[in-house]
């Protein structure tokens, strides 16, 4: 199953369906053409409350596929990062929290991009990644596409490592990050309710 975000709103196809209603609006939306589906995106954009839709496309099957040939993509790794005290390394952006991610960059490889993010947007070395995490996917308007159709599907593949040093943390400013900080495990609950949508699936096997 896919689960791409849209600010918060949630959109699913593909695969077995495992849906909570709590706190959600699901809806069934069948998609016939590319169109409808970016009238769908804009209908989204006006609504005051978050949906959760399970979409159909009898005509395109294999939505993802479908999308990515018809949107502009946006490569990105990140990583879910743990120190020897055990401690969860996030960043804050905007008022939220948020793990340490950016462009893969040409000619990188998702696991050299992870690697090269944390260290810049958080001012440490000294990283080693253990294992690939699920991929996050989300759909935005970018500023920077001067067309009508400015949609870009961002996928960020995100690896769980771990951090041996001792350096002091120092966020990366020219990128809105406003804090950077070590989260104990007693506090990633508090963090879990002040994140984004399509972290909270990443961060929450840490939980138990």
């Amino acid at each position: 199953m896919y689960k791409v975000f849209f600010n918060e709103h949630q959109l699913l196809w593909g695969g077995e369906m495992n849906i909570s209603l709590k706190d959600n609006i699901v809806q069934n939306v069948e998609i016939e053409s590319f169109e409808e589906f970016i009238e769908l995106l804009s209908e989204l954009e006006r609504r005051k409350y978050v949906v959760k839709l399970i979409i159909v496309s009898k005509q395109n099957p294999d939505l993802m596929a479908w999308l990515k040939n018809n949107l502009t993509q946006m490569p990105a790794a990140g990583g879910l990062v743990m120190n020897k005290q055990g401690q969860f390394l996030f960043i804050k952006r905007f008022g939220r929290w948020d793990l340490p991610k950016g462009r893969i960059e040409a000619g990188e490889s998702a696991e050299v991009a992870a690697m090269r993010e944390v260290e810049e947007e958080c001012g440490i070395t000294e990283l080693t990644i253990h294992r690939e995490l699920p991929a996050t996917f989300h759909l935005y308007r970018s500023p920077y596409i001067q067309e009508e159709n400015n949609w870009v599907l961002k996928e960020t593949r995100w690896f769980e490592m771990t951090y041996s040093g001792s350096e002091p943390l120092v966020p990366q400013t020219d990128e809105q990050i406003e804090e950077v900080r070590w989260v104990s495990k007693d506090e990633l609950p508090t963090v879990y309710q002040q994140t984004y949508g399509n972290l909270k699936d990443l961060i929450k096997p840490y939980l138990d």
